[in-house]
């Protein structure tokens, strides 16, 4: 672990560091970016947000996963007002990290042999492994002796694989808007099963290619009044958008690995990758109302297998998949009163 650390601070001391000198409702919020050595050589991007102010609600960092579209830095700490879930979260007394899973923006990928075709690039394996080099990192760096996560739809499943092996490292587990491992409809299931066989899952290609129409597409279908402005930012959405093309060779496209597709579909049909009965630290399962990607029936299959948990609140919610980048009265203050209710009980 300290060969791994010594080489993270090299890498950061190589890429240099960022600050935010913005002062955002009276408090300065800077932050440091590092990269984290995970396996398959993999270098991991994580961001560190750093705050003057002294009182924390828990001693433990909580560190964000992003999910299958764009990654932690577009998903989570966009540069315009009202874009930074992270910093608003900070703002509420939390130590806050986020991270990407290899293969999303700034983290790398290893190398794969394409023509394999039953190859998963990017699998909740891998993920889970990125997870883990970074909460080592993070409890040597911060000499805590766990941390919390919360994980953004597939970053609920990764999470979630995570904490089914590692919950004695982890102070809470959270997820939102996330699929698990039952059979149900599932709206997102034509567009990926074989047309002969519709219980095995089409693969085309092995990433994900999206405009920055396609970004926001569902976002906007899904909000359910007529004028989006009142729902959601019409500057929060183009940074959106305009952030997750900005990080490829292609910079009118987002490329990203396209393994949680196939195991999201196999999920709706009932597979677990892992099983909510081996995580034993506290868990807060969201899901809005307005969702696309997770079902009701995802939120009662896992309740019931949270049966070792320490603790667990399972609530739907009010608000879009993209919640945390709408306005603060269409379900963003709701989240962050949940979270910070669920962190301040560690």
């Amino acid at each position: 672990m300290r060969k791994i650390l010594l080489t993270t601070i090299l890498l950061h001391l190589i890429t240099g560091c960022k600050t935010d000198t913005k002062k955002q409702d009276h408090q300065e919020i800077g932050f440091e970016d590092f990269f984290v050595k995970s396996t398959d050589g993999v270098q991991v991007f994580v961001r560190e947000f750093q705050t003057g102010a002294q009182d924390q609600i828990s001693e433990y960092p909580l560190i964000l996963i992003h999910g299958g579209g764009p990654g932690a830095i577009t998903s989570f700490d966009l540069d315009v007002p009202n874009g930074s879930f992270a910093k608003d979260l900070v703002k509420e007394g939390i130590k806050v990290y986020l991270m990407n899973i290899r293969g999303w923006e700034k983290s790398t990928l290893p190398t794969y042999n394409l023509s394999d075709s039953t190859i998963v690039v990017g699998n909740y394996k891998e993920a889970t492994q990125d997870i883990g080099s970074v909460v080592e990192f993070i409890r040597e760096k911060d000499n805590v002796d766990k941390v919390s996560l919360f994980g953004w739809a597939t970053g609920g499943h990764w999470g979630g694989s995570y904490a089914a092996q590692n919950s004695d490292k982890l102070a809470g587990f959270v997820s939102l808007n996330s699929l698990y491992g039952t059979n149900a409809p599932w709206e997102l299931k034509h567009f990926f099963w074989q047309g002969s066989d519709s219980t095995k899952f089409n693969k085309t290609g092995f990433f994900r290619i999206s405009d920055k129409e396609g970004l926001i597409r569902k976002w906007t279908s899904t909000i359910p009044i007529e004028n989006k402005q009142n729902w959601r930012d019409s500057l929060v959405m183009e940074a959106y958008r305009a952030t997750a093309v900005s990080f490829g060779e292609d910079t009118t496209t987002m490329k990203v690995p396209g393994g949680y597709r196939e195991e999201s579909f196999y999920m709706s049909n009932g597979r677990k990758y892992w099983d909510a009965s081996s995580i034993t630290c506290p868990s807060l399962i969201l899901r809005t109302d307005l969702d696309f990607w997770s079902r009701p029936q995802d939120l009662v299959a896992i309740e019931k297998d949270l049966r070792n948990t320490k603790r667990k609140r399972i609530k739907t919610i009010k608000g879009t998949h993209y919640v945390f980048l709408d306005r603060d009265e269409r379900g963003r203050k709701e989240l962050i009163d949940e979270m910070v209710h669920f962190l301040k009980e560690q």
